[in-house]
C-alpha cells in the first residue's frame, strides 16, 4: 500500500492537557479506532476536544497523519501518570475498524508499512511493538486481535525486511556534497564542525533532542539519505547521545 504522509500538528497551547511531559520513546503502541471515521476526522476531533485523550498518530487507507511530536508523551494506553504505555510509547490508531471493511484492511496495511519506517528509524525491531491491550484491561486494537496479532507483527517485519533490502541496494549510490559517506556506512567516530543539532528523526523539521557544540566527537551508527527524499541531497546519521537515540545531519561532521 501506498500512503501519504502529513503532520497537522497540535497547538502548544494544548500540550498541558493532550502531550504534557517530554517522552524519549521506547517503542510503539497499536490501537484501532472503533469506529469509521477517517483519519483527518480523527485528528480533527482530538484536536477540538479537551479531554485527556490523544495519540501521535492516525492511519487510514490513503494517508499517515502525526499530530503529536514522539517527544512528547500521550494519553493513549490507560495505564496512568506514569505507566510505561502512556509515558514510553509512540501511539499509531488504525481507522475503520468498526466495519472492517476493505478500508480497514488498507489502513492495518499502511499502519504496518509506517510502522517498519519508524522501527527502522529508532533501530528497534518488532519486539517494540506492542498492542493497547499489553498496558491495559481493554480490548484493543480489536478487529486486529480479531485477525490476530501475529499476523499483524508478521506484516510490520514484512515492511522491515523489504527497508532493509532497500537500504542494502542504495549503498553504492555516490556519496553527497563533500561529506565523504554513503548510505549503509558505518562511519565510526565523527567530530562537529559545528554547532549541530541532534534531531527524533532524520530531517531537518523533527523535534531537536539536544545540541552538540563544535568539536564534540559521537559516533555515528547507519547511515540513510534524509526521510521523504530521494535526490540524496543530505545524509543523516544515528546517534545515541546521553542515553537518548537521535540522528544528526552529516554535513556538520568530519570523520575522525
Amino acid at each position: 500500500m501506498a500512503y501519504f504522509f502529513k503532520q497537522k500538528m497540535l497547538a502548544h497551547s494544548k500540550y498541558s492537557v493532550k502531550c504534557p511531559n517530554p517522552m524519549i520513546p521506547e517503542g510503539i503502541c497499536i490501537h484501532n479506532t472503533a469506529n469509521d471515521a477517517s483519519a483527518a476526522n480523527e485528528i480533527s476531533y482530538m484536536i477540538g476536544n479537551t479531554a485527556s485523550v490523544s495519540y501521535h498518530v492516525a492511519v487510514d487507507d490513503k494517508e499517515v497523519i502525526q499530530v503529536i511530536p514522539f517527544d512528547r508523551n500521550c494519553w493513549a494506553s490507560g495505564d496512568g501518570n506514569s505507566g510505561a504505555g502512556n509515558r514510553k510509547h509512540i501511539h499509531i490508531e488504525i481507522c475503520y475498524s468498526k466495519s472492517g471493511d476493505n478500508r480497514f484492511i488498507e489502513a492495518e496495511e499502511n499502519a504496518a508499512t509506517y510502522t517498519a519506517k519508524l522501527i527502522k528509524e529508532y533501530g528497534w525491531d518488532v519486539s517494540k511493538v506492542k498492542k493497547h491491550q499489553d498496558f491495559a484491561t481493554k480490548y484493543c486494537p480489536h478487529r486486529t486481535l480479531d485477525l490476530g496479532w501475529q499476523r499483524f507483527i508478521n506484516m510490520v517485519q514484512r515492511e522491515l525486511d523489504k527497508l532493509s533490502s532497500s537500504l542494502e541496494e542504495s549503498v553504492d549510490r555516490p556519496p553527497i556534497s563533500n561529506a565523504g559517506f554513503k548510505v549503509g556506512d558505518f562511519s565510526g567516530k565523527v567530530e562537529t564542525t559545528s554547532n549541530l543539532n541532534v534531531r527524533s528523526a532524520r530531517n531537518a523539521t523533527s523535534a531537536i533532542i539536544t545540541t552538540l557544540p563544535k568539536g564534540t566527537t559521537v559516533t555515528v551508527g547507519y547511515i540513510m539519505y534524509e526521510d521523504n527524499k530521494t535526490t540524496g541531497t543530505s545524509l543523516w546519521g544515528g546517534v545515541v547521545v546521553s542515553g537518548k537515540q537521535g540522528f544528526i545531519n552529516l554535513e556538520y561532521v568530519k570523520k575522525v
